[in-house]
């Protein structure tokens, strides 16, 4: 189950939500002892860069491409070794083709600040939190938090400040 969110769901914001939702299930179930970053292409352009790919998928480009749909690509080439997302955010460097970035990890819920507008909902103290934080390089945000619990996802903008803020800046740094 998945926790409805209050946040209006423009086109753009609604693109960026299914990416999040697609590294979420991506990371789901594993551990992830260090953060991960996936680089988010335009679907459109990415078929139109690699017609190769685009044959693969069934793509043959004769039929119109959704603009905004996403594609997240993860980014893990396993030499990670810092464990703070922030710090991970630090040395971030998207491709040319990334119209913006995710970052899943684990967290420890008393570490940081979660944006607490969700009905209340209170965060487990007990055991990591399982988020997926990304942004547009245009400033839009997008999160979800899942507490290992069987209530799903809470979905919103913005729901770990902090994070998002940072990925934010990396994306605008390289412009």
């Amino acid at each position: 189950m998945t926790t409805a969110s209050p946040d209006p769901l423009d086109p753009p914001t609604a693109a960026l939500a299914a990416a999040v939702l697609e590294v979420a299930r991506h990371v789901e179930g594993g551990p992830l002892p260090t953060p991960r970053l996936f680089a988010l292409a335009r679907s459109a352009e990415l078929m139109a860069a690699s017609p190769s790919l685009a044959a693969l998928l069934g793509a043959d480009g004769g039929e119109a491409q959704d603009e905004l749909h996403l594609t997240p690509i993860d980014l893990d080439d396993g030499s990670a070794v810092a464990t703070d997302p922030l710090t991970v955010l630090e040395s971030a460097q998207w491709p040319e083709l990334a119209a913006g970035g995710a970052i899943a990890c684990d967290l420890a819920p008393a570490a940081w600040t979660v944006r607490d507008e969700e009905g209340g909902r209170r965060l487990p103290v007990d055991r990591p939190l399982r988020v997926v934080v990304a942004a547009l390089d245009d400033g839009t945000t997008w999160s979800a938090v899942h507490d290992g619990g069987e209530d799903g996802y809470v979905l919103a903008t913005a729901l770990l400040p902090e994070i998002s803020q940072a990925l934010l800046q990396t994306l605008t740094e390289t412009e």
